[in-house]
């Protein structure tokens, strides 16, 4: 069975960003993948592990005077070029730093989403407010048009237009209904709990007064927009990446250190030491093709950053853009459209009382001031969606970027 809805307290967007932000499991799985490549840092700045060898030989000079074979135990040591040391950590650093900000985008990407997801299906809880308050005008519509016909003031047809309009909107609402339970499902997931769960009627969003200029957003994305920080730190990990490549000419080296034993004694006089060096004596087949490699990589991510940088100055000029428009469309509807239908309503439902206006006059202008008010909620969604997608690809929230105004009731 579906769980109870949520209590009216947890309705806001708030509560589901922050929902979102802890649960979902696509955020889990990248907060994970930065945990791994954080742990990989300290293993790329380790030696690796030390050798202890147990050597017995029967082959020797003791064997030919004592008749014992001789052991000896030793213990040796991998140690590469201290620089190498340095510049593996430091590469396993700044991918750490790559996994960080790539779970800070995808963050990001279901805050938007979440926020679209809200405000979509709170506007269809709207809708579906106004298209019953529309079927109830048009069942007042109906009662009246009967009522008239059976006076001789009305015709037949114009009750069974009544009658087809109520069908209508039956229908709208059955669609409407299958339209809630999928975006009731969608904000579920996202926010990992059973898509099945009632959510209920939402809060309504706070206006929004938008007043930030294009090059502020573009500067915010700059600085902020995570995908792009990714990128830097991958710039930074090539530019290790290379400086490694180069410190593979110098050599590594091997310590070693051999104790003799003697009659199950430590023999304190017989020991040996080793110094090892490793020689790149192949250098024109491995190093010299590993620099070119790290080379070539470096400037792939460098080209890859300005492509990015120049993408998300693209998705800050798009969202930025529909913002705008969808604002002065919303102001549009509260200010003109929806009033100018209302009063072409009213005046069409007096021009029918008093038999001025036909019933296919009255339901047009109906239907236009209803169609006015959806179209109003869904050209605040498009607002809110694109409002989400501007804060995405500037990396911050509209209330934390230079230059916002508070939000107002």
């Amino acid at each position: 069975m579906p769980n109870l809805s949520y209590s009216q307290k947890n309705a806001s967007v708030e509560f589901f960003i922050e929902e979102a932000i802890e649960n979902n499991p696509e955020i889990l799985a990248a907060k994970r993948a930065y945990e791994a490549a954080n742990a990989r840092i300290w293993q790329a700045a380790s030696l690796n592990d030390p050798m202890v060898e147990l050597e017995y030989d029967k082959m020797t000079r003791d064997r030919m005077d004592t008749g014992d074979p001789m052991k000896s135990y030793a213990i040796s040591q991998e140690v590469p070029f201290p620089t190498k040391i340095f510049l593996r950590a430091k590469i396993a650093s700044k991918m750490a730093k790559v996994a960080y900000q790539e779970c800070k985008a995808k963050e990001r990407d279901i805050v938007a989403q979440t926020k679209s997801a809200y405000s979509d299906l709170f506007r269809i809880y709207k809708t579906i407010e106004v298209t019953n308050e529309n079927k109830g005008i048009l069942e007042q519509f109906s009662t009246s048009t009967t009522a008239r016909y059976s006076t001789g003031l009305a015709t037949q047809a114009d009750a069974l237009k009544a009658q087809v309009e109520i069908a209508k909107i039956d229908n709208q609402l059955i669609m409407l209904e299958q339209k809630r339970l999928t975006a009731q499902a969608r904000l579920n997931v996202l926010t990992n709990k059973d898509p099945r769960n009632e959510i209920g009627i939402l809060d309504a969003e706070l206006p929004v007064d938008f007043s930030q200029t294009l090059e502020v957003f573009y500067e915010a994305a700059k600085e902020n927009n995570p995908e792009l920080k990714a990128y830097k730190y991958a710039i930074e990990k090539g530019k290790a990446a290379y400086s490694l490549s180069v410190n593979e000419f110098m050599p590594d080296f091997t310590v070693k250190f051999r104790q003799m034993v003697k009659d199950n004694r430590v023999d304190q006089d017989a020991w040996a030491g080793m110094l090892g060096v490793t020689v790149p004596l192949w250098f024109m087949e491995k190093q010299v093709f590993g620099v070119k490699e790290m080379k070539a990589e470096l400037s792939m991510l460098e080209a890859g950053y300005k492509a990015k940088e120049n993408m998300v100055l693209f998705d800050v000029r798009d969202a930025y853009a529909r913002v705008e428009a969808n604002k002065k469309i919303v102001e549009l509807y509260e200010t003109a459209f929806i009033p100018q239908a209302n009063e072409t309503q009213k005046a069409a439902t007096r021009g029918y009382e008093s038999g001025k206006t036909d019933f296919l006059t009255l339901l047009d202008a109906q239907r236009m001031l209803i169609d006015f008010k959806i179209d109003r909620y869904m050209a605040i969604l498009e607002f809110r969606i694109a409002l989400a997608d501007l804060e995405k690809a500037a990396g911050t929230d509209l209330n934390k970027i230079k230059g916002n105004t508070h939000e107002k009731e």
